[in-house]
């Protein structure tokens, strides 16, 4: 199917991204053993414990003292013995969508209508999303993300139409209803390239409900709805400089990823180009805030729905990071 509606790449981000990611080549940091080796002892031991001299003297220091960091604020330094982090987060998402779907009915009865041209579903609307993620050894995140997107609005039809059986005439006055509800359960393995840059694979399991209804001015209605278990894989990368002097505080960082798959005649691609801090908020807990751009395409036909669907646009990321 060609695609339709614009494909809006934020270039500032885009140009960030790459700027940085070329730095990071030349940076010393990339030799270093550890990711986060800044650290300092704020074990039990004090002016009494044994292994203390006098100021004179140098402590002696064991594995089991490194507790929190000294000049950067980091959540895998500020909790180096845990070995696990876990973030909750929600963000909203100011989208734009564009294309067009076909619901067949159980006889093969059904056109393909655009959403906004036939159906007047409005193509500008905020939405909400919701996710936690569970991060382990500094290397593996596991990610469970929900996205409950619903448009609805009224308007004429201005062609002759079938909707999964029901037949609309020109003119007649309707109320069309999308929702497009993803549940997806993925996971990211890390490879670190010094303190830097960390870059890996992804892979998602989506479990999308997409439902639909149209309603005329006289009462009929009809409503389709398809579940759709869709795979990807995809690739993710994180870039967080490290000597930015008093600015380490808030922990600043640019990530990008995306994710793609056609499975059993129907695409799903994703990409997302974000850029955020996360300043923490106590010795354990960090606020995160980012803003980034992403695209989400679901394209192809299963069983009785044949779509050509983009959803994009600009979004905030609000987050707690423990």
């Amino acid at each position: 199917m060609v695609a339709r509606g614009r494909n809006r790449i934020p270039c500032l981000l885009a140009m960030s991204l790459i700027l940085m990611l070329g730095m990071s080549s030349f940076a010393l940091s990339w030799s270093k053993a550890y990711r986060y080796p800044v650290k300092v002892n704020v074990s039990d031991a004090n002016s009494q414990n044994n292994n203390m001299g006098s100021s004179g003297t140098f402590p002696r220091i064991d594995g089991t003292g490194w507790d929190v960091a000294a000049g950067q604020a980091r959540a895998e330094i500020l909790c180096p013995k845990r070995g696990y982090s876990f973030e909750i987060g929600m963000r909203p998402f100011f989208t734009s969508l564009t294309g067009g779907s076909k619901a067949m009915s159980r006889g093969g009865e059904g056109s393909f209508l655009s959403l906004r041209g036939h159906l007047r579903i409005p193509d500008e609307k905020t939405l909400w999303e919701f996710y936690s993620h569970l991060r382990l050894w500094d290397k593996v995140a596991l990610r469970i993300e929900y996205a409950p997107w619903v448009w609805a609005g009224p308007g004429h039809i201005p062609i002759d139409a079938n909707f999964a059986g029901m037949t609309l005439k020109t003119g007649d006055a309707i109320q069309s209803d999308l929702g497009i509800t993803t549940f997806t359960v993925g996971g990211d393995y890390d490879v670190s390239f010094g303190r830097d840059l960390v870059f890996g694979p992804n892979a998602d399991l989506n479990i999308i409900k997409w439902t639909q209804k149209v309603t005329t001015e006289k009462g009929a209605s009809n409503d389709f709805s398809q579940t759709i278990l869709q795979p990807t894989i995809g690739a993710h990368v994180r870039y967080e400089p490290t000597n930015t002097g008093y600015f380490s505080w808030f922990k600043p960082y640019i990530e990008a990823r995306f994710s793609w798959m056609s499975f059993d005649g129907l695409g799903l691609s994703t990409w997302d180009m974000s850029a955020g801090i996360a300043p923490p908020v106590s010795r354990n807990v960090d606020a995160g805030f980012k803003i980034g751009y992403k695209q989400w395409r679901l394209d192809g036909n299963r069983a009785r729905l044949f779509t050509d669907v983009s959803v994009e646009g600009p979004y905030m990321d609000f987050a707690l990071q423990f």
